[in-house]
């Protein structure tokens, strides 16, 4: 997943980087704003988080 990718599944979704921060169970956005920025390489489990939050797929308690 690029940087870009990442990005845009996140605006889709309407999230912040803190709504975000909190959906993936990470403690700060600076590691969102890292991915974002393609200066930390995005993990595959991160990368299917995404992809599932992207196609409607992730579990609600993700979202709550």
């Amino acid at each position: 997943m690029t940087p870009e990718e990442f990005r845009a599944i996140r605006t889709k979704a309407g999230l912040s980087l803190d709504g975000l921060a909190r959906v993936l169970r990470i403690a700060d956005k600076a590691s969102v704003h890292r991915w974002e920025k393609g200066q930390r390489a995005i993990s595959g489990p991160v990368a299917i988080l995404m992809e599932q939050l992207d196609a409607g797929d992730l579990p609600s308690r993700y979202l709550d």
